[in-house]
């Protein structure tokens, strides 16, 4: 039968220049129109085919050699991963036979690994053109440049640049044919190739994260830009196209309203229509208009909509769009599957049909901000590393939505039952109506948790580091839970512990006075020389009169007792107790870039390699991978200073 797919296809092939008739045949070409041999046409129309199927034929080949050069990129990561020098003998136990290895902490290949990893981040940590590219390290940049140099060189080399002047038939007018329809394919072609690696850098099941080791997050940056490349992409295949047939063609304008009522012309149409929507809801400003959840949604339908309309644009190359549906929707399966295993005890080794959602506790802090919400609850399941973090989902407020929390928690290996605490900034939006469930009356809610996900920063395998925690606002959830597991961690006596806590008022130490007291029992405990410094950048609530009294409202403190939010007793009381070191601060931030050289030159042991562990807002990342950068060397390192080593984990928040 005569399918509506044949009369496509022979469409394709009348627009292509190309008759057949009964002594011809047909030459299969991958992703493109058949050609039809021999060629009848006139000399110059069948030497403009010969071009075109070859520039074809070569961009189907470079989108090959892009998904190569993607793989072995990962096979490098994956290799470099393996041989990595652990560095697990510290110096407290290093004998004749550790010091001689070239592995050891004191070997030439540990040495030279290290040294090379101080120099690389003295230069790719810090942050450049942020008005252009955000919060992002010049190595996020250069990655970034060497893939846009790599689809420039190959959307130009393999053109046939040539012109060739062919006659319409029946009339006195002429054909203009040049390259640019194989140029214009080209980047078509690179930017369906590039659909699913862009899907595949914005899943959270991600597969690159366990090739690489990197987090998730560390991949949306590459994500937001390869988009806005595939939208310049999409824009230049189209222009190149409505030139060719709306211009060069003749005659006009018969050739350009037949070529635009084509249904796959018609498709491609619509999928620009649906890129150029998502790119103007990516945008920062759109997204403060109209919300992240309305964001993340449109997101996602617009993304499966251009996927769809790709797919009918140019059937021939659906492997493309086969591949990112896939992707797209494997790992909207994994969520599910790891949220229903973890409410209905699958993980250990209970298999029923009720979803248990955890019973999370309500304690609503007040401050002149908007107050903080601290959550915690027990939940049966297998415990998280530390460092990673839970999506959280409350359905007495909405079923639709689920945001990224930070657990400041320590897992409990030995237990069935994990105890999460969090604490959250309320904002607008859905901690605005958790907060208002804290004002009503409103002790527990239920909580849907899915997860982990993220880096784990503390692992037994780990060697032992100078730690430095650094956290502004409720960016303490990342860091508290770190310096608590580093105080429990063997082989840390020798290296020092600095937990670094900016505030903007003196009641925020309340959120946690619980954990303070811990870090100071486990370091007492392990010997481990801990420094505890709060920095207040607002000053002192009574003196400065910034915080009012709200009627019918009160705080509670770490023993359950109403305080009120004013009285800064509480706190001081609290201080004393715990001999804190805290720092008023007249409307300023602390000096990150002091804080570190100080703890590196004062601190630091150099038997020990050191570890900044951040979190809290933008402006505070951007010092810190200043700072960081500067005070690694790579010099240093190879000879033996393993404190001017200087690593960093940022973990971005906005408050």
């Amino acid at each position: 039968m005569y399918s509506a797919g044949n009369a496509v296809m022979d469409a394709l092939k009348s627009r292509h220049i190309q008759v057949a008739d009964n002594t011809s045949y047909y030459v299969p070409h991958w992703g493109y129109v058949d050609r039809v041999l021999p060629c009848t046409n006139d000399a110059g129309s069948c030497e403009y085919l010969d071009a075109v199927y070859w520039m074809h034929d070569v961009s189907m080949l470079y989108t090959f050699i892009l998904w190569a050069v993607i793989g072995g990129f990962l096979a490098i990561f994956i290799i470099l991963r393996f041989i990595r020098p652990t560095g697990r003998g510290n110096a407290t136990s290093q004998d004749a036979e550790t010091q001689n290895s070239t592995a050891s902490p004191t070997g030439w290949y540990y040495r030279a690994w290290r040294g090379t990893q101080a120099s690389l981040r003295r230069y790719l940590l810090p942050e450049s053109f942020t008005s252009i590219f955000g919060h992002t390290t010049r190595l996020q940049i250069l990655t970034l440049a060497i893939l846009s140099s790599y689809l420039i060189v190959f959307s130009f080399i393999g053109i046939v640049y040539k012109t060739w002047l062919t006659p319409v038939k029946k009339t006195t007018l002429h054909n203009t044919r040049t390259g640019l329809g194989g140029f214009a394919d080209r980047i078509g072609a690179l930017a369906y190739a590039l659909t699913p690696f862009t899907v595949l850098l914005s899943t959270r099941e991600s597969l690159l994260s366990l090739a690489t080791g990197l987090p998730y997050q560390s991949f949306n940056f590459l994500h937001r830009w390869l988009g806005r490349i595939i939208l310049l992409q999409s824009i230049v295949h189209t222009f190149g196209w409505t030139l060719v047939e709306g211009r060069f063609y003749q005659p006009q304008p018969k050739v350009y309203s037949e070529f635009i009522k084509e249904p796959y012309i018609i498709w491609g149409c619509v999928a620009l229509g649906f890129l150029c929507v998502l790119y103007v809801f990516s945008i920062r400003r759109v997204i403060n208009w109209t919300g992240y959840e309305f964001f993340r949604k449109t997101h996602y339908v617009l993304a499966c909509l251009y996927i769809g309309a790709c797919w009918g644009h140019w059937k021939q190359l659906k492997c493309w769009m086969i591949a990112s549906l896939g992707l797209f929707f494997l790992d909207r399966g994994v969520r599910l599957l790891r949220t229903w295993a973890i409410h209905n005890g699958f993980v250990n080794g209970y298999i029923g049909l009720e979803f248990h959602p955890a019973q999370a506790t309500l304690e609503y802090h007040l401050d002149p901000d908007g107050g903080v919400i601290r959550l915690d609850f027990g939940h049966e399941h297998a415990p998280w590393a530390i460092g990673q973090h839970f999506y959280l989902c409350f359905p007495a407020l909405s079923i639709w939505q689920s945001h990224p929390m930070t657990v400041s928690s320590v897992p409990s290996s030995g237990s069935k039952s994990q105890h999460h605490t969090y604490i959250i900034r309320c904002r607008n939006g859905e901690t605005g109506r958790l907060k208002q469930l804290a004002l009503n009356g409103q002790v527990s809610t239920p909580v849907v948790i899915c997860g982990p996900y993220g880096k784990a920063l503390l692992e037994k395998k780990d060697e032992s580091t100078n730690l430095l925690a650094v956290a502004g606002g409720t960016g303490v959830t990342l860091t508290v839970p770190v310096v608590l597991g580093a105080l429990e961690k063997e082989g840390m006596r020798g290296a020092v512990v600095d937990f670094v806590w900016a505030v903007r008022r003196r009641c925020n130490i309340r959120w946690i006075e619980k954990e303070l007291q811990e870090m100071k029992r486990r370091s007492k405990e392990s010997g481990v020389d801990l420094n505890i410094h709060i920095y207040v950048t607002q000053g002192d609530e009574n003196e400065s009169g910034d915080s009012t009294p709200v009627e019918g409202i009160s705080v509670i403190d770490g023993k359950g007792m109403d305080i009120d939010p004013t009285d800064g007793k509480s706190e001081k009381s609290i201080v004393g107790a715990l001999d804190l070191d805290i720092k008023i601060l007249d409307h300023q931030r602390p000096a990150l870039k002091d804080i570190l050289q100080s703890f590196i030159s004062t601190r630091a042991s150099d038997q020990h390699r050191t570890r900044v562990i951040a979190s809290g807002p933008a402006d505070m990342g951007r010092d810190l991978r200043s700072s960081v950068a500067g005070m690694n060397s790579g010099s240093a390192a190879w000879r033996g200073r393993k404190s001017r080593d200087v690593e960093l984990h940022w973990d971005s928040r906005d408050g």
